[in-house]
């Protein structure tokens, strides 16, 4: 673990490990929770190897990422403690319909 490189969370793989603070692997992960284009990082949401849900760690939990795996600053116990995670949909007012019947109403966005 000591002379693993610390990478950037753009180089996170699809079902890399998630280890706890105290060493044991909590899950792998499924998506990075981020604005690329905005060069903003939420965090990952992993599925919990045990209890089979998917949860969202926040940047603020993550100590660092890895070519090995995503290291969390809180230990396994406290990784079973997180909400489940569910996917949002976020919607903004804009122009929809097609050709020229376009109209004001919300439109469904990237994030």
């Amino acid at each position: 673990m000591a002379d693993e490189q610390v990478v950037s969370w753009r180089v996170i793989g699809a079902h890399s490990p998630v280890f706890a603070s105290d060493g044991h692997e909590v899950g792998k992960v499924l998506e990075v929770a981020a604005l690329p284009e905005e060069d903003i990082f939420h965090g990952v949401v992993f599925r919990h190897h045990i209890l089979g849900r998917n949860h969202m760690v926040p940047a603020d939990d993550i100590e660092r990422i890895t070519e090995m795996g995503v290291y969390l600053k809180i230990d396994s116990q406290a990784a079973e403690q997180y909400a489940p995670f569910q996917q949002l949909t976020v919607e903004r007012l804009g122009l929809k319909g097609i050709f020229r019947w376009k109209h004001l109403g919300w439109t469904k966005t990237e994030e």
